[in-house]
């Protein structure tokens, strides 16, 4: 059994290598670097030689066989569906020999992750909420056209000209729609149960420990002292708290979604630094 995995592992890494810079794909898109490589699909940026245009341009792994496809056909449904500013349009959806493809909008700037944890960037609580305010707005589009995205995260977030932009929409399902089987034990570390039915609260509680991502990049931790609960680490005005702890479900949540959500960002505001 373990001299198959191996052998799977090694497939793996010979079928999903790659394309070289240079490469042209579906004779339109050529590739100009690798921006990334996920579990379930690798992200070129590209040149789109019709338009002219730098694109993301999305593939399926081959070693991932159908769910890899399933999952992108899924991700471009999704997106056709969306229209915001501070979401990346969906450009063009195809198979090119054998593989799963979606050209999308490129976002050139920089996540809150590496704001964050490369440039030492630190914000400051009126700065995390104006932030998670902005954030919020692609958030409850995404809502009221009936999905939620499924993975608010500070890498999924993109700065660009002091605006935030939501990307990666691979996790993204439809209200009411559980996680599929084959995701669980990627998604075992999700704090909600791993069969609940999608619902806006997903998305409103991965925005809490985004916010707590935030928030903790101004604390100065004391030398000795034993690590402790957020609560008791940061010093937050209370109404923050209070917010903070609703969104994670140590209170009561927020029943009217995002729009009350934002309501309440808007009262806490005026009193923080």
């Amino acid at each position: 059994m373990e001299l198959q995995r191996s052998w799977q592992r090694l497939l793996g890494l010979w079928t999903d290598r790659p394309l070289p810079k240079g490469a042209i794909i579906a004779e339109r898109y050529t590739i100009c670097e690798l921006l990334g490589m996920g579990s379930y699909g690798l992200t070129y940026l590209c040149i789109d030689e019709q338009t002219g245009d730098e694109v993301a341009l999305k593939g399926s792994k081959p070693s991932k066989g159908k769910l890899s496809a399933r999952l992108l056909s899924r991700e471009a449904d999704v997106m056709s569906r969306l229209q915001h500013p501070a979401i990346p349009k969906l450009l063009n959806a195809f198979i090119y020999k054998g593989r799963s493809y979606i050209a999308i909008e490129y976002i050139r700037g920089e996540t809150l992750e590496t704001y964050i944890f490369e440039q030492g960037q630190r914000y400051s609580e009126r700065e995390c909420i104006e932030l998670a305010s902005q954030l919020l707005s692609p958030i409850a589009h995404v809502h009221q056209q009936g999905y939620i995205h499924g993975d608010v995260r500070i890498p999924n977030v993109i700065m660009k000209d002091g605006h935030l932009h939501l990307i990666d929409f691979g996790l993204a399902r439809q209200m009411g729609e559980p996680l599929l089987p084959e995701l669980k034990r990627r998604m075992r570390e999700l704090p909600a149960p791993e069969d609940e039915p999608a619902t806006p609260d997903q998305d409103l509680q991965d925005l809490g420990h985004f916010l707590l991502f935030m928030l903790y990049s101004a604390y100065e931790p004391e030398k000795g002292k034993a690590p402790a609960s957020w609560q008791e680490e940061l010093d937050l005005q209370p109404d923050l708290v209070i917010m903070l702890e609703r969104l994670l479900g140590l209170r009561p949540g927020y029943e009217a979604g995002a729009s009350e959500l934002q309501a309440e960002m808007q009262r806490i505001l005026p009193k923080l630094h």
